[in-house]
């Protein structure tokens, strides 16, 4: 029979509620810290630095004092989303690889998952004392393996439509799973079945949904750790009390003498447990900061733990009933999860030379809000395997690109020292560049906090230490004058061919045309375009659909290539 210790009871009633109650709170308070950090963000750009001046990078407009007529022929290209719009000589392999990447990293976490759903079905048939059999074992594996679904989600479904497809085939093979059951045991029943799973799976994954949100996501793994942590502390602070009457008189007392009545007592000891274990939750903070710049964990992984850790606890939730000792089952699942994610990664890291680091530029329209968020998770989900990505920080991404150690530099009112404030710190910032590839093989994310004075060096600099540029230029009309900027200074500073620009039906194109040949003909001396033919190369994307994602892809990859081809050129005709 099920016990029903104070242990026991604890670990079913008041471990769901805090879980709920962390992740339900978490949402809007996710959402807030983030409008601020936002906020705090267009601040810090609308302000000027305190030392932008004396070694400023000298402008497109600067650099044009010897100019004579371009040599070389400029021509305008704009492709159609297709299929075969990237396919270039450098293309191949890269693409191959950034396309691949994402479901192989799927694979690894497939095997960790395998081995968490194992753990916790012969757990949940050992904690019952049920009979091994196999067809039984393998339902209920099917059944714990279900976080799968979201994981692959994450990791490597670039479409609404292929996850619709994973969440398909997950729910096919357990309706096979179930027929086959059902024809072997008249006892068994498709409401049994469906019981099974909803009560087992919906619960956390409706909890799961409100931190992967994607306006709080970057941020929704913080908030829940720090927000369940101090939830513990005001349960456990009434629970310890409520065992030690004497002590809880005594308390009471002491409140009744402030002046508090019972209903006041009750709050202030819920507050004094809240506040206890936010210090130990703000600690828990600092620790995942540390292990993020130690590059111990990153972004993805920082919330594919979280998923895993919850889906853990909630299984283990149900087994408790059985034993306070089976609530430990979910965290060694977890462990076997993990462990074989890493080993998994170790090994697939190993296999072949290290990946050459691609460094991809990102500027566009700031105004495209959610637009330009969904266009630079999709390329990214896939780039990230090749090389790192740099990109001057805006309000349009900010809840997307934000990392840990930003957003606790935020919630300490220390934002600011993110900031360039001038050649200096640019230099500094440049030289702190995370260019190494994580333990799952992908490159990080490095953004640049600009004042309204120091974005133009940055981009000067950035230009010339990229290998490829993509420029999203849907919505650029006469009104975006930094864009404008941007277009001068690529043409004047970075060869074309590794300048890929996105556009769509809500773009200015003449207005685009006219810019570029107006760049074209301010071309300084010194640009490496200035005697080449220059190939401006425009990709139209469609409204939706991989297909714009995957040509748009394709033309990085050409033009990261032809970077590595200049280089290895170069370095031939220097020896």
């Amino acid at each position: 029979m099920p016990t029903t210790d104070p242990t026991t009871l604890a670990l079913t009633g008041q471990l769901p509620f805090i879980l709920s109650a962390g992740a339900v709170l978490a949402l809007p308070l996710s959402y807030l810290l983030l409008r601020l950090y936002r906020r705090a963000l267009l601040r810090g750009m609308s302000h000027r630095g305190e030392k932008p001046g004396g070694g400023r990078e000298a402008s497109h407009a600067e650099r044009a004092g010897s100019m004579s007529p371009p040599a070389g022929e400029f021509r305008l290209t704009v492709l159609d989303a297709s299929p075969s719009a990237g396919t270039g000589n450098g293309a191949g392999s890269l693409l191959r690889l950034a396309r691949s990447s994402p479901w192989r990293a799927g694979m690894v976490y497939g095997a960790g998952g395998v081995v968490f759903a194992a753990i916790m079905a012969f757990c949940f048939l050992r904690s019952s004392n049920t009979e091994f059999l196999p067809l039984r074992y393998l339902i209920l594996l099917w059944v714990f393996s279900w976080p799968l679904v979201p994981t692959l989600a994450l990791v490597a479904a670039t479409g609404r439509k292929t996850r619709l497809l994973l969440m398909a085939a997950h729910g096919a093979i357990f309706v096979a799973l179930g027929a086959v059951a059902l024809a072997r045991s008249p006892d068994s029943s498709v409401w049994q079945l469906a019981v099974l799973w909803l009560s087992t799976n919906l619960p956390p994954t409706l909890l799961l949904l409100v931190f992967l949100i994607r306006t709080v996501r970057a941020v929704g793994p913080l908030v829940v750790t720090f927000m369940v942590m101090a939830l513990t502390g005001s349960n456990l602070l009434l629970s310890v009390l409520d065992r030690h009457q004497g002590v809880l008189r005594s308390v009471a007392e002491v409140g009744f003498s402030l002046g508090l009545g019972g209903t006041g007592v009750f709050w202030a000891l819920i507050l004094i447990g809240f506040l206890l274990f936010a210090v130990l939750g703000w600690f828990a903070l600092q620790w995942i900061r540390r292990r993020y710049l130690a590059k111990g964990m990153n972004d993805q992984s920082l919330i594919l733990d979280a998923l895993w850790l919850l889906f853990g606890i909630s299984y283990s939730i149900g087994l408790a009933f059985e034993g306070a000792a089976w609530i430990l089952s979910g965290l060694v699942a977890f462990g076997g999860y993990k462990a074989t994610v890493l080993a998994g990664f170790r090994l697939a890291c190993g296999i072949g030379a290290p990946p050459r680091n691609a460094r991809l530029l990102i500027l566009r329209v700031f105004s495209l809000g959610k637009r330009s968020e969904e266009l630079f998770d999709a390329v990214t989900r896939h780039w990230r395997y090749l090389g790192d990505v740099r990109l001057i920080a805006g309000p349009d991404l900010a809840m997307a690109t934000v990392e840990p150690h930003e957003f606790l530099d935020f919630v300490s009112g220390r934002l600011d020292r993110q900031f360039i404030d001038g050649p200096d710190a640019l230099t500094r910032r440049l030289k702190e560049l995370d260019t190494r590839p994580d333990f799952d093989g992908r490159f990080r994310v490095n953004d640049f906090f600009c004042h309204d004075d120091t974005w133009q060096m940055t981009l000067a600099r950035l230009v010339g230490t990229s290998d490829v540029v993509l420029m999203d230029l849907r919505g650029f009309s006469p009104q975006n004058a930094g864009c404008a900027y941007e277009l001068h200074e690529l043409v004047a500073t970075a060869p074309l061919e590794r300048v890929i620009i996105a556009m769509d039906a809500t773009t200015d194109a003449g207005f685009l045309e006219q810019t570029l040949r107006d760049a074209w003909g301010a071309m300084p001396a010194g640009s490496p375009n200035r005697s080449a033919k220059a190939d401006a190369k425009i990709v139209r994307l469609p409204p939706t659909g991989d297909q714009g994602l995957f040509a748009l892809l394709g033309l990085l990859c050409t033009a990261a290539g032809e970077a590595n081809s200049r280089a290895a050129r170069f370095r031939a005709d220097s020896a």
